[in-house]
């Protein structure tokens, strides 16, 4: 049955204690984000079984918008399916699916889900989007090179400052697509971005008015996402990135789509290993040669 979190407290309280026995850390991480303006009650709409006014079962639908293929495209992403584990194996699960799986058919261009599982859902209408890729740039010497060439005015921004978490708003509102083969362009799009990025490190650049997200291991850098309302080069950002950190890497390696930075002949492909696999309903075509989901925002 379709429901409405909207000034139902108690339906939301309710469903998430469900969903934190089959998902540890789930409630804490959904109630945490209402302290930075990311209310998954707002995004999410809940579709639940009930037995004798208890909540057995659970899947939310998170509507996404993406660039697809250069064209706005809209989906919505299934998540947060469950059953009690009092009342497995009764056909519930598929009860509800049944449901959601309708419900997006009428609303939806297509619909995605994110899942560490995918033979739970061999016999739905949904196909595993693999293989993944990460972009390592060709010749990264010559940004080693040029690291400390200028000053860097890169610094992290505090979630429990207002100022930043307001310029994290702003930027992510009024963005340019990160990808035109594939990124998110909406803003419940922005509240899995502070979902899944809050307490966690971000960057700015005021000079280039750009929200970066990285990370550096074995002197490997990561780019994991570049928030901006005009388009950047990836050589100001890196350069940014290595003389902040006065380092030198031997490899970068952009985990998104790069067609918006960098020709095809400036990185190699190599294979991604996400967390969870992405599955697609058969509505959701992407045209490019080689796919990759920007994890920041899997729900």
């Amino acid at each position: 049955m379709i429901d409405n979190y909207t000034n139902n407290s108690e339906l939301f309280d309710s469903c998430l204690n469900l969903l934190d026995e089959s998902f540890p850390g789930c409630k804490e991480f959904a109630l945490n984000g209402i302290k930075y303006n990311a209310s998954w009650k707002k995004a999410s709409t809940p579709f639940i079984l009930k037995e004798k006014d208890e909540i057995i079962a659970h899947a939310g639908v998170w509507p996404i918008i993406f660039m697809l293929n250069g064209k706005e495209h809209r989906s919505a992403s299934i998540h947060g399916v469950c059953v009690k584990a009092s009342h497995r194996g009764r056909g519930h699960f598929q009860q509800l699916m049944q449901e959601v799986m309708q419900y997006v058919a009428n609303t939806f261009d297509s619909s995605v889900l994110f899942t560490g599982k995918p033979y739970l859902y061999k016999n739905y209408p949904y196909k595993v989007m693999l293989p993944e890729y990460d972009f390592i740039l060709s010749e990264s010497n010559k940004y080693n090179a040029r690291s400390h060439s200028k000053n860097s005015d890169l610094r992290m921004l505090q979630w429990d400052n207002a100022d930043d978490l307001n310029l994290i708003y702003k930027l992510l509102s009024n963005r340019v697509p990160l990808s035109n083969q594939l990124s998110l362009i909406h803003e419940n799009g922005n509240i899995l971005f502070v979902l899944n990025r809050m307490n966690k490190k971000i960057y700015y650049s005021e000079a280039l008015k750009v929200l970066i997200v990285y990370e550096i291991l074995d002197k490997t850098l990561y780019l994991k996402e570049i928030i901006s309302t005009n388009q950047t080069d990836i050589s100001d950002i890196i350069r940014l990135i290595l003389s902040a950190e006065n380092i030198q890497v031997d490899k970068i390696i952009m985990q998104f789509c790069p067609d918006r930075f960098l020709e095809e002949k400036e990185c190699s492909p190599v294979l991604a290993r996400p967390e969870n696999c992405i599955m697609t309903s058969d509505t959701f075509s992407f045209n490019g040669k080689y796919f990759r989901y920007p994890e920041l925002y899997c729900c």
